[in-house]
């Protein structure tokens, strides 16, 4: 299934852009993305990645994610996380029915179990990861760091299919 291939070379390139900054600008504030980081960025994006291949019981919860500073904080954590965000996505072989639990109401008091599949959720994965990597596009342009960007980095692939036609 080619939904492996498309996750593991989209966190290649986000691997390969943190390496291209330095600690610095991996953790200042940028005023344009409301004062959050690149980093901050990457670890919403790896902390999806991370709950759904460590769901227990075939549940999965992105509201109850852990938040770990580090993966925002330091680059060499964050190199550490995405190999091993690889190295469990090549361990997976087939698809599975998984429940995804979501609450969407702003007191946190009516949770909703869906019935989904691992290889739906990657695909959310990926376009969870693409939508963050736009916002983080728009950070590095505004520390004039543009030219650490592979091209159509942060675009969907449906829009780089449309653009060429």
């Amino acid at each position: 299934m080619n939904i492996l291939k498309y996750n593991r070379d989209n966190l290649l390139i986000i691997r390969s852009l943190i390496q291209s900054l330095s600690e610095y600008q991996y953790n200042e504030p940028i005023e344009i993305l409301s004062g959050s980081s690149i980093g901050a960025h990457v670890r919403h994006i790896l902390e999806f990645y991370i709950c759904l291949i460590r769901n227990s019981n075939n549940v999965i919860s992105y509201d109850e994610r852990e938040r770990n500073q580090r993966i925002e904080t330091e680059r060499a954590f964050a190199l550490t996380a995405i190999d091993t965000i690889i190295l469990k996505l090549d361990e997976l072989k087939e698809d599975r029915a998984i429940s995804l639990k979501s609450d969407f109401s702003s007191d946190g008091t009516d949770p909703s179990f869906f019935i989904t599949s691992l290889f739906r959720e990657l695909g959310y994965c990926l376009e969870h990861s693409i939508h963050h990597e736009a916002l983080i596009k728009v950070g590095i342009k505004s520390i004039n760091s543009e030219g650490i960007l592979v091209n159509n980095f942060g675009v969907a692939p449906s829009t780089v299919r449309y653009q060429i036609k």
